[in-house]
């Protein structure tokens, strides 16, 4: 089965639908989106038109999501309505079985444009409980927001930002790495001590596509979600 994956969408849910028909009409089974689709009330809520897709949408949370109506969408049910429809949000270190591979999913990422919020960042305790799942079944594909800082995949975010995410993240007194490799310090820890490496990482958030292998994984960034472009797809 092929895999497409999809970068930010923030909140525009029509954007969305015409990615995942774009990767639907390429071949993809699955869709994986990484990450700021816009879960908020207002646009995902009960009685909101929800788009209905082609194929699965697989998603993670990014650092631009309203994470508590996120958490009470889980708590009331109003998830499996989501998952009913076609959109599966994939809670923060939650392993999945894709066509006889295991994929790892991690929501969440810093801010680089505001102050830090309670649930946007990955907690030690997510990366703890992802370890710990990781040593019994290795993920061959990982999904994350961000990426890991500091271990030579070379991101580096918005020079048009830089001195936000200095104000917001450094002198806050927050990890966000080196401004040349930059990422979450929780990833890193992660990335250091899995057990195996997998095969690819994917992620979002940095709103431009970049490509590094390190240690043997092919890291793979998306830049914003875009249905005029071909799909990125991987053969599962």
């Amino acid at each position: 089965m092929k895999l497409a994956f999809i970068g930010d969408v923030h909140g525009d849910l029509e954007r969305l639908a015409a990615c995942v028909q774009s990767a639907a009409a390429a071949g993809a089974g699955t869709a994986i989106q990484l990450g700021d689709l816009g879960f908020r009330e207002d646009l995902l809520g009960p009685g909101r038109p929800w788009p209905r897709f082609p194929i699965p949408v697989l998603a993670v949370d990014g650092n631009h999501e309203d994470h508590l109506f996120l958490a009470w969408a889980h708590a009331s049910g109003l998830a499996a309505q989501w998952a009913r429809h076609g959109l599966l949000h994939q809670p923060r270190g939650s392993l999945a079985r894709l066509a006889g591979r295991s994929v790892l999913f991690l929501g969440g990422a810093l801010h680089a444009d505001r102050p830090q919020e309670e649930d946007n960042g990955i907690a030690d305790a997510v990366i703890d409980a992802a370890l710990a799942t990781c040593a019994v079944r290795p993920p061959d594909l990982i999904i994350s927001h961000s990426c890991p800082a500091g271990i030579g995949i070379g991101m580096r975010g918005s020079p048009a930002m830089a001195m936000q995410a200095a104000q917001h993240i450094t002198a806050a007194g927050y990890d966000g790495g080196p401004a040349d490799d930059a990422g979450e310090a929780g990833l890193a820890r992660l990335w250091r001590n899995l057990p195996r490496k997998p095969a690819l990482w994917a992620f979002g958030h940095f709103h431009h596509a970049h490509e590094a292998t390190v240690g043997g994984t092919r890291f793979l960034a998306l830049p914003e979600g875009d249905p005029a472009e071909a799909p990125v797809l991987w053969q599962a």
